[in-house]
């Protein structure tokens, strides 16, 4: 992670993603040729996949567009005995051949036991659980208020912070529900940057046993390439001092732009995760 700039004690409040440790890993799952849904609309609550699954790891099924990876790699991860970074045993696909290399993160999704991550995680776990309901319930729309405010139900944990979230939206599983949004996690005051931004997916199922997390890198041509770049030419601590009004301008600009203007689209991020299905 680079270079801290944010007092430990607001991290230690957050969750935040982390890459999961490779464990012994199955082939990979090559999508069959199935007709594509990366041209159907965002999807609502009220929508069902019209695609059937071609890519099955352990309790998750989905469907894999060929035009955002061309197979999948499934993984059973080991439970960490890091006290920073807890996680129980779980499921892992990680996508390969994704639009985008070099990112802070790889293109995944994990599955998590909801029984299993309180195990491991007694205080904070509860609480995520709770605030994920109370969003996919029905509740209010949460309202970007500024850096590091209020941050959306994120797994897994890692000893950084949710700097912000953009395009919030609410998103069928197959049998459950969650909230998708883009968002960047660091020690710092990071800029919006093509290398740590990246859609996630929050949701759990009807049943209430699994929580599912996706993290897909997605990037947006307006954007700089990376965090020194989003600098401008500023030094960190110039840069920070104004961080309020540029991040607040920033995630005006992701709302804004259209669907279809991210790589990988927007529509396209959302259809794979309406096809994920849990099975009990």
């Amino acid at each position: 992670m680079k270079r801290a700039l944010l007092p430990l004690a607001l991290l230690s409040l957050v969750l935040c993603a982390c890459a999961d440790p490779a464990s012994p890993a199955s082939p990979s799952v090559t999508p069959s040729d199935t007709p594509s849904p990366s041209s159907t609309p965002s999807p609502t609550p009220s929508e069902t996949p019209g695609v059937a699954a071609n890519v099955t790891c352990n309790e998750i099924s989905f469907y894999l567009d060929p035009a955002l990876a061309s197979s999948a790699l499934c993984e059973t991860v080991p439970v960490s005995p890091y006290e920073f970074e807890p996680y129980p045993e779980h499921t892992r696909v990680t996508l390969q051949g994704y639009p985008l290399s070099g990112t802070f993160f790889t293109a995944h999704i994990s599955v998590y036991s909801v029984a299993d991550f309180a195990d491991v995680l007694p205080v904070l776990f509860p609480e995520r659980v709770t605030d994920l309901q109370a969003l996919v319930g029905g509740g209010s729309a949460p309202v970007f208020t500024g850096p590091f405010a209020s941050p959306l139900p994120f797994l897994p944990q890692f000893e950084a912070a949710q700097a912000f979230f953009a395009r919030y939206g609410v998103i069928p599983l197959t049998n459950g529900s969650g909230i998708r949004f883009l968002t960047e996690y660091a020690q710092y005051y990071v800029p919006v940057n093509n290398t740590d931004l990246f859609y996630t997916y929050q949701g759990l199922t009807s049943d209430g046993q699994y929580w599912v997390s996706a993290i897909l890198p997605i990037n947006l041509a307006v954007l700089p390439a990376d965090y020194l770049a989003g600098f401008g030419g500023q030094t960190e601590e110039q840069f920070s001092d104004g961080y309020e009004p540029y991040i607040t301008t920033a995630v005006g600009q992701l709302d804004a732009a259209a669907p279809g203007a991210f790589n990988p689209t927007i529509t396209m991020l959302d259809a794979l995760v309406v096809s994920i299905a849990i099975a009990p």
